[in-house]
Order: C-alpha cells, then structure tokens, then sequence
C-alpha cells in the first residue's frame, strides 16, 4: 500500500467516525494514551509488541551514537536526522480535536503544495516558494528551525546541509544512519521492523515531494483544479474574473465537508499567492461584488478567519477599513 492510500485513508478519517481499521500488512493506526482524539500511524513488530513510526528510535539505544567515529555523520547530525525521521510521520495523524483544526488544514495544504508543484511544474510558484512550504509542513509537524532550515530541494530530492556544510540527498543519510543502527546487536524481530522503517523513510520522502506518490484529492468538485497553485496562478493571471467567482463558491453555506476543504485550500491561494503579495488586489474582488450585497463581507471574514499570511494589518491602504471595522474577533 502506497504512502497515498494512507494519506486517503487519514482524509475520509477525518471526515467520517465511523470507519473501517486501515487495510495493511503491517501498519495500523493506534491511540497514544489518554489521546482519543488523535490516531498515529504505528507499525507491528510481532504479535506482542508494536511501535508508532514516530517512536522508531525507542528500538536502539540512543547512546550508540555519542560513540560514533563516521567519517560523514557528525553525532548533532545523527541525532537530527533521527528526529526529522520520526516527526515526519506526523503528517499521517488524524488529530479530531477541533483544537487542531487550523493545523490540520495548513498540513494539508503544505503537503499538497509541496507534492503537486513538482508534479506540475514551477510555473508561477518560483522554487523558494516550495521550500517554503516545506519548511512550514515540517515546523507544523513538530520540527524546529534548527533542522528544517537546514533543508534545501534540488532537482526534486530533499537535500540536508551536514556539520560540515556539505548537502547530501536525504536517502542516501537514510542508508548511512541505519547502517550505523544495523552494527549493533539486537533480536531478529527490532532487524526486521527496522528493515521495513528504513524502507517507509525513504517513500515518505518520495510522499512529500511527490516524486513517486502523488496524492489528489478524490472529490468530485468542479472546483478543485484551483486548489493547486500552478493552476490558480495561471488562471488568475489569464482571467480574474472567473477566479473571483470561484472565491465566491467559496463561501457557499450548503458546501459539504470535503467541498469547505477544497474551498479552503483555494482561500489559501489566494490569500499566499495573491494578497500577500499585493493587499490592494483586495479592491478588484469588492468592486467585482458590489452588485452582489453582503458577499464581499463574507469573503473577506473567510479570508481573515482563515488567518494564512493575511490579518487585518495586512489591508491598512487598502481602502477597506469600512469593512475591516465591522468584522469582529479576527
């Protein structure tokens, strides 16, 4: 099964309760303690024990690496590559509490972003911008700038810049790092589950850059090619106008679910790629509403409701301090 079919799985979970367990070999989804609402992507090792991806260093002593003399891997390296490799596979949670909501949805667009820019090319979105989604997934799922910063994508592989300052390819640490692991004792069983993390490490990068495992949303929403950057950017560029009505769908109050994500992930676009850049773009949306009372209002409080890189500091000059007065508690 394909890191994408996970990735669906963790989406209709998101959005149904009352869903079957995930159909796999050998990984399923666990509760942490005392977490109902939140369900991580574990692994079984036998059939007594069992450890969640995010938990894979538990299986080796740590303190193999203090004693470490390799002639690439420094032991900051090793120990940051450990925790890159275990919070990355935050991205499969599925986090219910309605706490976590705004970060379930920056993860979803982040991931999206990140895996489609390269699938459908550079565009419009020059190659900072990706990095810079990749960044803030990885910031998102519990990573600190300290080893994200450290990240740079090149020829559409993930690139970890070294003590010594040189970039190597994220797979190929993936090989040294277990390796390393691998020297040491331990039961046939924590062999063979760290044969398998090994492999999963490696196709989750592949996931996130979707290089060879591109996830799309199945939803039958006519509107979903503007969810992904290249395509919104080109049609606004080209025709703003049907843009526009496509931000307006976005506030329809008889969407479903599925349909307010999407809706979502386009206000992100927008929001990223359009006001951020230039907040008096914000004047051409209210003159393309005013025959139509109320919704600039209502795209507007989506937008800042939304809170993605936009607030209401962002409009000072944009002549709709009117409108920015009467939205309340955003």
């Amino acid at each position: 099964m394909s890191f994408s079919k996970i990735y669906d799985y963790k989406l209709r979970a998101y959005f149904n309760e009352r869903i079957s367990d995930l159909d796999h070999e050998y990984l399923f989804y666990s509760y942490p303690d005392q977490e109902q609402n939140l369900r991580i992507l574990t692994l079984n090792i036998n059939e007594q024990s069992h450890i969640s991806l995010v938990r894979w260093h538990d299986l080796f002593d740590r303190s193999l690496f203090t004693k470490m003399d390799h002639v690439i891997l420094s032991v900051a390296d090793a120990e940051r590559l450990i925790r890159l490799l275990s919070l990355m596979f935050n991205v499969f949670d599925i986090h219910k509490d309605i706490a976590y909501s705004r970060k379930n949805l920056c993860c979803f667009y982040y991931q999206y972003q990140v895996s489609h820019l390269a699938e459908r090319g550079n565009e419009f979105s020059i190659a900072q911008d990706r990095l810079f989604f990749l960044h803030h997934l990885l910031f998102e799922l519990g990573l600190g700038d300290d080893i994200y910063n450290r990240l740079t994508i090149e020829n559409n592989r993930i690139m970890y810049r070294m003590e010594d300052a040189q970039h190597y390819d994220l797979h190929i640490l993936i090989d040294m790092l277990h390796e390393h692991i691998n020297k040491n004792k331990m039961d046939m069983d924590v062999r063979a589950a760290l044969g398998k993390i090994k492999i999963l490490q490696g196709e989750l990068i592949s996931f996130i850059l979707g290089s060879h495992d591109v996830y799309d949303f199945p939803y039958d929403d006519f509107n979903k090619p503007f969810a992904e950057a290249t395509m919104f950017m080109r049609a606004y560029n080209s025709n703003k106008n049907r843009v526009l009505k496509v931000l307006i769908d976005c506030i329809n109050e008889h969407q479903s679910p599925t349909e307010q994500l999407i809706s979502h992930l386009i206000l992100m676009n927008y929001s990223y790629f359009v006001l951020k850049r230039d907040p008096s773009e914000i004047t051409y949306l209210k003159c393309f509403c005013k025959k139509k009372p109320g919704v600039f209002m209502k795209v507007l409080t989506a937008l800042l409701e939304i809170r993605f890189f936009v607030d209401k500091a962002s409009f000072t000059n944009a002549d709709i301090n009117y409108y920015l007065s009467r939205i309340k508690g955003v």
